[in-house]
């Protein structure tokens, strides 16, 4: 035998190249001749966003207040504060990629959003001031001759637009804001046979909404409006779902000639690679 001869032809004989496939969705991966050991690399897909928290509930209007020595105010949504809104739920995690019997995890879960703060209740009225949000304060009472009146009560702030009332000598109860706003309840009116007692303000009809306040007994003034609540704040968005980390795994054994299934989740992907053999 020729020196060199066998040798070359031993060395040259039953070599596979290296190589690789890449699977960017589901397939099957077939080994090729003469490769009995791969290694594989994998990504699932990514996490899910979390939920939006919800957000917060709207306070209520607050009440308006009585006359001096008159009418009742009347009552906003219920007074208090709304409740906080609820946090948003988590994402999924990311669906896992598999292949040779390996499992290759998504990414993880966007956390939920978090919940809205509450809205604040408004503020009740007053007859001795026109400061509460929207709400105007009561007519004062006056006299005329014999005839004696009460001051009409401030309108209740309405969601958007001030209850009216801002003082002098007219009975008559002032509109509430709109929307929503309570109406103010008229004064006393007191004079030859005629003695009419004076009202209670009218309660706010819509959420945040502020009551009328009553009207004022004679010569007195009315109760002002009560101001609006506010709105609850927003829910925090939700975090965005993580990437999948990339795992890879050596020297898993094949069979030449035979295929295996490779499932790539949306998003992921799966190498199998093999050095010469």
């Amino acid at each position: 035998m020729p020196i060199g001869s066998s040798k070359s032809g031993v060395m040259g004989a039953g070599i596979t190249p290296g190589g690789s496939e890449v699977f960017n969705s589901s397939g099957t991966f077939t080994a090729p001749a003469g490769i009995t050991t791969v290694n594989i690399t994998g990504t699932g897909g990514a996490g899910n966003s979390g939920g939006s928290g919800n957000s917060g509930n709207p306070g209520q209007g607050g009440n308006g207040s009585p006359g001096n020595s008159g009418g009742a105010g009347g009552g906003g949504g219920n007074g208090n504060p709304g409740a906080a809104g609820n946090a948003g739920s988590s994402g999924n995690a990311g669906t896992a990629s598999t292949g040779l019997s390996q499992t290759f995890p998504g990414g993880a879960a966007g956390n939920g959003g978090s919940a809205g703060n509450a809205g604040q209740n408004g503020n009740s009225g007053s007859s001795a001031t026109r400061g509460n949000p929207g709400g105007g304060q009561g007519m004062s009472g006056g006299a005329f001759g014999t005839t004696q009146i009460g001051g009409g009560g401030g309108g209740g702030a309405g969601t958007s637009n001030s209850g009216s009332g801002s003082g002098g000598t007219d009975r008559s109860g002032q509109d509430g804001g709109s929307p929503g706003g309570g109406r103010g309840g008229d004064g006393k009116l007191f004079a030859p046979g005629v003695n009419t007692p004076p009202n209670g303000g009218a309660s706010g009809s819509v959420e945040r909404a502020g009551g009328g306040g009553g009207g004022g007994g004679a010569l007195g003034s009315g109760g002002g409006g009560g101001g609006r609540g506010t709105a609850g704040n927003s829910g925090g968005s939700g975090g965005s779902g993580g990437s999948s980390s990339p795992t890879t795994v050596n020297g898993i054994t094949v069979v030449s000639g035979d295929s295996y299934p490779i499932s790539v989740a949306s998003g992921g992907q799966v190498t199998v690679s093999f050095d010469p053999q």
